[in-house]
């Protein structure tokens, strides 16, 4: 089931196109927890430059990583996949390092660090800190781009369907500030990261009073190659037993979820019909899709995408995927 509507941190883009054909990441909305129609056009992107990150203090305040409630993620976490890095970029006062970082094909996260040289800034009370900023990929490709209508696209690829990010520590007095965010396909169609660089473009400071502050400049933090992707546990599910209705298309563990596509032999109009959808485990577990879900509509029928909070370190040899009106599709590990 769907986790109920919240606000989310202003710093991103996150106002996610009601017409489910474009993603553009907006500043000052709610998180949406959105039921994506069609995997369609615009691109969320992001980019990385570099240098080497050599504040030990900061380092050894780092809040726990990528807290967001989800228990996918924690527990890829708590495995070990998340990526150490050494990235870091220093402009306009401001030194922005990307401390840790992981990717799946389902989801991506960053943690970054930020120290400010001049600590005036936070005189006023501060609510959020984040960036606008792209990722590209070493093809040239934008794989993200958390941007404000007022900046173009440089994609026009779809990968992302939501994202959620946090300011899990505002030190104001010493002007320091943890920045984490989570992007998410529910198509689990997140490109291998290769030669990938994150590209800052501005840092943004949001105040209780509801004032901001704007500091444009480069922050360029490459992404090391040397990744857990090569080395991750990862593996697929095939149907055993499959209702009359449905037709199971892909089902695959990664690190932070399970990625299933499946569809159905109809076109549903009822953009709530799969919210309460949900994958049982082997000892009768339930876990519900992590944030909605996404359909297509191919060859006349519907195709229904979604990401569940079991991980491939779950080692499970058997799930069953349940529908409220449609039946389930009992999977077997291959």
């Amino acid at each position: 089931m769907l986790h109920e509507e919240k606000e989310m941190p202003s710093i991103v883009r996150k106002s996610l196109d009601h017409s489910y054909d474009v993603i553009r990441m907006k500043t000052k909305k709610k998180k949406r927890n959105v039921i994506w129609r069609k995997l369609a056009v615009a691109a969320c992107c992001f980019v990385i430059a570099g240098g080497v990150f050599t504040n030990k203090h900061v380092r050894a305040n780092i809040n726990k990583l990528f807290n967001f409630n989800d228990k996918g993620i924690e527990r890829a976490v708590d495995e070990g996949f998340t990526q150490k890095s050494n990235s870091t970029a220093t402009d306009k006062g401001i030194t922005v390092a990307l401390d840790h970082y992981f990717a799946d094909t389902n989801k991506l996260g960053f943690s970054f660090q930020l120290v400010f040289e001049d600590t005036s800034i936070f005189k006023k009370k501060v609510k959020e800190v984040s960036f606008d900023y792209r990722l590209k990929n070493g093809d040239g490709e934008y794989i993200m781009e958390s941007i404000p209508d007022t900046k173009p696209l440089k994609s026009k690829n779809m990968y992302m369907s939501k994202v959620e990010d946090k300011n899990p520590s505002i030190d104001g007095k010493n002007g320091k500030v943890q920045y984490d965010v989570v992007f998410e396909s529910n198509q689990g169609a997140i490109p291998k990261l290769t030669d990938a660089v994150l590209e800052i473009e501005s840092v943004k400071v949001f105040y209780e009073n509801d004032e901001r502050k704007e500091i444009d400049g480069t922050w360029n933090l490459p992404i090391s190659d040397k990744t857990k992707e090569e080395k991750k546990v990862k593996f697929e599910y095939e149907a055993v037993k499959t209702s009359p209705h449905l037709e199971l298309v892909s089902a695959k563990a990664n690190p932070t979820s399970l990625n299933i596509a499946f569809s159905i032999d109809e076109i549903i109009e009822d953009e709530n019909e799969f919210i309460d959808m949900k994958v049982v485990g082997n000892k009768g577990n339930k876990y519900t899709s992590s944030d909605g879900y996404s359909t297509d509509v191919k060859e006349g029928k519907m195709v229904i995408y979604a990401n569940f909070p079991v991980t491939s370190y779950d080692k499970m040899e058997n799930v069953t995927l349940k529908t409220r009106n449609f039946g389930e599709i009992k999977l077997k590990k291959k």
